[in-house]
């Protein structure tokens, strides 16, 4: 019962960590560690308004190919044919040596975070969102759309590893 219960409260820790670290990341930092200094940060924005902001200290990915854009591109025109046409990208993606995030809102209501990579996963933040049918079934479309999501920036970081 014991070993259940520590089991239980790791789960919850690790999860309240990545919860104050996608909080974190959102919020502007005041003091940056040495390698968040010598980061750059490259901005670029795609077809439908959306932004990607490549972050890295090797001048050599800070850019992105033809072929990535296309991705990215096409990653977008799937998102908005398959989860949402009311989809809004405010953040855009935001591409890092070890991760891929996609930020975006549907509707006014519910806002959603995707990543690929470290702390990999669905994130949804809302405040009192009436889960009905249509609302439960854009949540189960966009669980579904994480797998399509990952498949195509994982190729994008693994070639950013190798560099």
């Amino acid at each position: 019962m014991s070993n259940k219960q520590n089991l239980n409260y790791d789960q919850i820790k690790k999860m309240l960590n990545t919860m104050r670290n996608l909080t974190e990341s959102t919020q502007p930092k005041t003091v940056l560690t040495e390698e968040e200094q010598q980061q750059d940060v490259f901005n670029l924005v795609l077809n439908d308004n959306v932004e990607v902001k490549i972050h890295s200290s090797d001048k050599t990915d800070l850019q992105l190919s033809d072929e990535e854009k296309n991705s990215l591109n096409q990653l977008i025109q799937n998102f908005k044919s398959q989860v949402s046409e009311l989809s809004n990208f405010e953040e855009g993606f935001n591409i890092y040596v070890d991760s891929v995030r996609l930020d975006g809102t549907i509707g006014s209501d519910l806002g959603f975070v995707l990543i690929a990579g470290n702390d990999r996963g669905l994130y949804i933040n809302c405040e009192m969102l009436k889960l009905d049918d249509e609302m439960a079934g854009t949540i189960d479309k966009l669980t579904k759309f994480q797998h399509t999501y990952e498949d195509v920036v994982n190729g994008m970081m693994n070639s950013r590893k190798t560099n």
